[in-house]
């Protein structure tokens, strides 16, 4: 664990932690009452989470790219620390210039801070990225500007490199999304397979390798504000619906951290759920005679149904488990993707950027 700060409102509860400790090692931690043992503790747990380590290695992530001919936009929904002052002095001793800052206050959640982001940016294309989420090496910006401008698609994305924090250690892990990508080819864009896919199977697009029209994206978080909180991945699910082509490519461009995220911790799956259900509402009233809607509607509010045999039925009906799809998606075994070396390197040069 290296330069390890937690904070709460004002207070700093632990600053610049640096610890080691080596597998059989007895370490005793003595201080006084409000010295900070306890949230330290938390944080190696996992129960806390560091507040200016990731935030350096993402900005590195950045940093490092070979080409900057990129804006940047910091968007922070309603911290109680002000980072951006810590974010202005790493972007300057770099030479990075013209970052833009927008403070979403009170916290309204990922959908209105990506939304308030998004309308401050004047580029054609967004992509974000979160606070534990990394770009994937020093040449993906190159590599996202040099696709999105030969092949103008409005909507991109491209493989995640999933790993695991362990008390300052990154550890690859197993992960991508989605499942079947076979809807998203370049040049073959399968409109009805996609649609289904999200809507009645689940199979998402992870938004930490989205890529947008920055206006397509506005629009559709303008509808999903107030309604949607968490999951601005879902603005996908209504590309789906309303046929707008959005096109996979085989190349990692992002690492995405699993385990302690919003979207990947234990409590993520009934904030999904939630989220879900607002963006199918919302879709059932924008669309009301879209039979994929309907359907996918009636699934996921299926419990409201009285009877267990009503609620059986429906389910077995709409989307049959056994189903050669859904026993494909049961079975299959994420990868591993991504080179360790890239995210070394990224946790080395976070730890040269200024407290």
């Amino acid at each position: 664990m290296e330069n390890v700060t937690k904070r709460f409102g004002k207070v700093v509860a632990n600053n610049a932690i640096n610890l080691e400790l080596h597998e059989g090692e007895i370490l005793s931690l003595l201080g006084e009452n409000g010295s900070g043992k306890t949230t330290l503790m938390n944080m190696l747990s996992g129960i806390y989470r560091p507040d200016e380590g990731e935030l350096r290695r993402t900005l590195a992530s950045l940093l490092r790219q070979s080409c900057r001919d990129f804006e940047l936009v910091v968007a922070d929904d309603g911290s109680d620390e002000d980072f951006f002052p810590l974010t202005r002095k790493i972007l300057a001793e770099n030479g990075f210039t013209g970052a833009k800052f927008a403070k979403l206050t009170p916290n309204g959640g990922t959908v209105k801070n990506v939304l308030n982001g998004a309308k401050q940016a004047a580029g054609k294309w967004v992509f974000t990225v979160s606070s534990w989420d990394y770009l994937y090496d020093a040449d993906t910006v190159a590599w996202l500007l040099e696709v999105l401008r030969r092949d103008a698609p409005r909507v991109a994305f491209g493989r995640l490199a999933c790993y695991a924090d362990r008390n300052g250690a990154p550890i690859r892990r197993p992960g991508d999304a989605p499942f079947d990508r076979t809807p998203y080819r370049p040049g073959a864009y399968d409109a009805r397979t996609a649609k289904r896919n999200m809507l009645l199977y689940d199979d998402g697009i992870s938004g930490a390798g989205l890529v947008y029209e920055r206006e397509l994206l506005v629009q559709a978080l303008e509808k999903m504000a107030g309604r949607v909180l968490l999951a601005e991945d879902f603005a996908a699910r209504l590309f789906a619906v309303e046929n707008i082509p959005m096109v996979g490519y085989d190349r990692c461009i992002a690492w995405y951290e699993v385990g302690t995220g919003v979207s990947t911790n234990e409590g993520a799956r009934a904030r999904m759920l939630r989220d879900w259900r607002a963006m199918l509402t919302l879709l059932r009233e924008l669309y009301p005679k879209d039979r994929t809607v309907r359907l996918a509607y009636e699934y996921y509010f299926n419990d409201r149904h009285k009877s267990r045999l009503v609620r059986g039925l429906v389910g077995r009906l709409i989307v049959p488990q056994n189903a050669p799809f859904k026993k494909a998606q049961h079975a299959w075994q994420p990868p591993v993707n991504g080179d360790t070396a890239e995210l070394h390197q990224i946790y080395e040069l976070a730890e040269r950027q200024p407290l």
